[in-house]
């Protein structure tokens, strides 16, 4: 059966959506914070004598790192950043128009 044009929505589909557009707003939240938290641990694991999370099999002091491992980290958490920023705001603003239309 086709909802024709102006028809309400069912109510009890709508919360559905609503609810997995929420969950998927916390996973997204829970994406960016773990771009932004892993560098900070890789160095806290270095600077406590651990290997970076695999990155220094041999500690900092032995460490080889290509030159492009930085700016190549630094393109990858950039871009996932942002994909979860876009998706975050995509999110939010669906989540507001289905609430309004309620």
């Amino acid at each position: 059966m086709r909802r024709e044009r102006g028809q309400p929505v069912n109510r009890g589909s709508l919360h559905v959506v609503l609810i997995a557009l929420r969950i998927l707003l916390g996973v997204l939240v829970g994406i960016v914070l773990g771009a932004a938290l892993a560098p900070l641990l890789v160095v806290a694991d270095l600077a406590g004598g651990g290997t970076g999370w695999g990155l220094c099999p041999a500690g900092v002091s032995t460490c080889t790192v290509s030159y492009f491992a930085g700016p190549e980290l630094l393109v990858i958490l950039t871009v996932v950043l942002l994909a979860a920023a876009a998706g975050i705001g995509a999110c939010i603003r669906l989540i507001r128009r289905l609430e309004a239309g309620q």
